[in-house]
């Protein structure tokens, strides 16, 4: 049986190309998971901002009724006032 000899040793590292080319897919990786992590929670804000919109804009009467937190009817109420003010402003003005 014949065994086989190496002229040279094997190398243990791989090429600095090679290292190069990981450091920038890890990095490229890295920053697309932070930059889509960002745009999820600021989709998030979008979705909450909206709910808190339709929130404000359905009557106190009906908030009471389905349990809502009290600073949610007030904030429904202040909203509806300021709207009031407003357009009663407007009319005033014409």
């Amino acid at each position: 049986m014949e065994t086989t000899t190496w002229s040279r040793p094997l190398p243990l590292s791989r090429g600095i190309w090679a290292r190069v080319a990981d450091a920038v897919a890890d990095a490229s990786i890295a920053a697309l998971t932070a930059l889509e992590m960002a745009v999820q929670r600021w989709t998030l804000a979008r979705r909450r901002a909206q709910e808190q919109r339709a929130l404000r804009q359905l009557s106190p009467s009906v908030l009471r009724d389905i349990g809502a937190p009290p600073e949610w009817i007030n904030e429904a109420g202040e909203w509806r006032a300021q709207r009031e003010r407003a357009y009663n402003a407007l009319l005033r003005n014409l």
